[in-house]
């Protein structure tokens, strides 16, 4: 692993098709580059559990750290905590600080958290998380055969409002930047 070793991972079918454009990748580096950090490896694939956690499997330990963008929401699709938790091998687990999040998000706007709102609190055990101050869903951090695994919402206003917390846990994590 050299110093620098940064990788992204996007997920989702909409990419794959073609019916969102990935912006995301190009935020996240340009945002990396002000810290002095560079991307090295951008995979992006559709949101198959099996081709996930093998790129998951096969990332970690290769890399000083992967962001993950995409899947943290409430929908079927979204798999990211899932795939990370079976990838380390580790159970998914209530985070109280994510779910008074998504209660507190929930209440914000008038409604009753149901089992899909819920469904982001539940993160692997010992993940960090990060604030996002505009949606429901949670980023978290984990550490997995030494890769820092940084994971972000596909949303791209999610995302930019997250950046700056998320530049601070990686330069906090690999050193260096500016």
């Amino acid at each position: 692993m050299k110093p620098d070793d940064i990788a992204l991972l996007l997920t989702g079918d909409e990419l794959m098709s073609g019916d969102t454009v990935d912006s995301n990748s190009a935020m996240i580096a340009q945002h990396l580059a002000s810290f002095g950090h560079a991307v090295t490896e951008k995979i992006t694939l559709g949101d198959n559990r099996a081709t996930l956690v093998a790129a998951l499997q096969r990332t970690a330990g290769h890399v000083r750290v992967l962001v993950m963008n995409g899947g943290l929401g409430p929908t079927q699709d979204d798999l990211t905590a899932e795939l990370v938790a079976a990838a380390a091998g580790i159970e998914l687990v209530l985070h109280p600080d994510a779910e008074r999040h998504v209660r507190d998000w929930c209440a914000e706007r008038g409604i009753e958290p149901n089992d899909a709102n819920l469904k982001q609190a539940w993160l692997p055990e010992g993940a960090i998380i990060i604030h996002n101050p505009r949606g429901s869903a949670v980023g978290f951090a984990i550490e997995v055969n030494g890769t820092l695994i940084v994971t972000t919402p596909g949303v791209p206003g999610e995302l930019r409002a997250m950046l700056p917390e998320i530049c601070e846990r990686i330069v906090s994590a690999i050193g260096g930047g500016k």
